[in-house]
């Protein structure tokens, strides 16, 4: 029995894709791997005074400081007050802040 070779050549370049593809899925695990052995700390825990002192430090208002941190001004009052606190990302740009100044957002 003949072949076409255009239909061959189709058929060993789909398996060919499917042979990559699973060699990228691969590749990540083993990037997820190499991740989970660097342990980056989870963000620290803000207070309310430890965010108020660093927008002390950086000497803006509320309404800076939450253009700055791409939160709304009543989510900055609510940390202030201690109604809320910051989580996840907030929390980390918090700490990036804190740690480097607000220079780091320059872009």
């Amino acid at each position: 029995m003949l072949r076409n070779k255009n239909s061959h050549s189709k058929v060993m370049d789909m398996v060919e894709e499917d042979l990559h593809a699973i060699n990228k899925i691969k590749d990540t695990s083993e990037s997820i791997r190499k991740f989970n052995k660097i342990r980056y700390l989870p963000p620290k825990h803000f207070t309310k005074n430890d965010i108020v002192k660093i927008r002390s430090n950086l000497h803006v208002s509320q309404a800076v400081f939450a253009f700055l941190l791409n939160a709304s001004e009543s989510t900055v009052k609510k940390w202030e007050l201690g109604a809320k606190e910051p989580g996840g990302a907030n929390a980390r740009l918090l700490q990036i802040i804190e740690k480097r100044g607000v220079e780091i957002l320059k872009v």
